[in-house]
């Protein structure tokens, strides 16, 4: 024991870390010199470790790319403002929508044809290798005959465009009055479009759908989500648009932790005799939280070197990602990882109950109850209420 102390001196191994092996010598250093330094050391390593650890499962994530780009707040935009198209009818926003706030409802009266275009603020390059498909949704009101055919047409600035008929995907509609989706696939490979001019799959600006009907009819059509689907990325290309959002996460996580985890154990001890000051508690809570800064290096450590590649495709009328396949490898992975929770969690419980043994002179029994009962309780009400801060 004594040879244990002098290599730990002589290395000078900070205290959270022997706070994992010999929880015992360090509480007992802290009882007689209580300190809130290691609590900020505490605090940064918890931050970063866990920061880091969403970081490696960015890593492995690929996400489809998408205009407009969810994850810098675009949304559907396109389909969130009537001034954008032209229409043969009157265009306005509708708060029938699968998407977002709006869709545009475009009417027409006593009209055989039904078009709406809109002008894209950015040109898309929709060559095979880029944004190779794109998305929309429908739903029909107020006619009297279906429609008898419809086309897409891209235009590519002012050199031409590419047509499409969307016959066949309209055939495949049972109820025009209820929402549809409709995906087209796009680039130089897709024979089915007809090239006008010298359109360009480079320089796509503007899209536009024309519908026609087999007699002049009263109509009103809604059109919502509005994508472009590309090839897929590695989603660590925006984690500089979250990285201050975990960290923030993870700091009000570990106060409301700190504080709560302190508080129950300041209140237990003294109920049960004890003589533990407020700051002793608040250092038992701290340096509990040791474990679950191992935690997120242990998982950064999973991600980084076992996890395999995960693919996440648009769902394009909900404009939300979904897992394109989950590889048996990952689901194992992620098992794990939920399994370890519980190893980490009885890890921390173990630290405080030799912090608050040694501290306060309770009993074993006594001191395994308060530290359980107070840890899940703090555990359990920092997960709830963090995301409210």
């Amino acid at each position: 024991m004594h040879e244990n102390s002098n290599v730990e001196k002589r290395l000078r191994i900070p205290k959270i870390l022997r706070t994992l092996y010999s929880p015992s010598k360090v509480f007992k250093e802290l009882a007689e010199n209580p300190s809130y330094r290691g609590v900020v050391l505490i605090l940064i390593l918890f931050i970063a470790s866990n920061t880091f650890a969403v970081y490696a499962l960015y890593t492995k994530r690929y996400i489809q790319k998408v205009k407009p780009n969810l994850f810098v707040g675009e949304s559907d935009i396109w389909t969130e403002n009537a001034t954008l198209w032209n229409s043969t009818g009157s265009c306005t926003e509708s708060n029938d929508s699968v998407y977002g706030e709006y869709s545009i409802n475009c009417t027409v009266t006593n009209e055989s044809e039904l078009y709406m275009r809109v002008i894209l603020p950015e040109t898309i390059n929709c060559s095979a290798h880029e944004f190779n498909k794109t998305s929309f949704s429908l739903k029909l009101l107020n006619s009297s005959d279906n429609p008898a055919n419809m086309s897409l047409i891209l235009f590519s600035e002012n050199n031409g465009h590419f047509i499409r008929s969307l016959d066949k995907e309209i055939k495949e509609i049972e109820k025009w009055d209820n929402w549809n989706n409709i995906t087209v696939p796009l680039g130089e490979k897709e024979d089915e479009w007809i090239r006008k001019g010298n359109a360009s799959w480079h320089t796509i600006s503007s899209v536009e759908l024309l519908i026609k009907f087999s007699k002049k009819v009263n109509a009103t059509l809604l059109l919502d989500a509005l994508f472009f689907q590309g090839q897929y990325e590695s989603q660590v290309e925006y984690f500089t648009y979250d990285v201050i959002l975990y960290g923030m996460h993870y700091f009000i996580l570990f106060i409301i932790f700190w504080v709560i985890f302190g508080g129950l154990l300041y209140v237990l001890t003294k109920y049960a005799g004890s003589n533990l000051t407020w700051k002793h508690t608040l250092m038992i809570s701290s340096y509990s939280l040791t474990s679950l800064f191992v935690q997120g290096i242990f998982w950064a450590t999973l991600f980084l070197f076992f996890l395999p590649q995960m693919n996440f495709q648009i769902d394009a009328p909900r404009g939300i990602y979904i897992p394109k396949e989950i590889p048996a490898a990952a689901e194992l992975i992620f098992n794990l990882l939920s399994y370890s929770q519980f190893a980490f969690l009885a890890w921390g419980i173990i630290i405080s109950t030799f912090a608050v043994r040694i501290l306060s002179d309770l009993t074993i029994g006594k001191s395994v109850m308060i530290s359980s009962a107070s840890y899940l309780t703090a555990f359990f009400l920092a997960g709830v209420l963090s995301p409210f801060f």
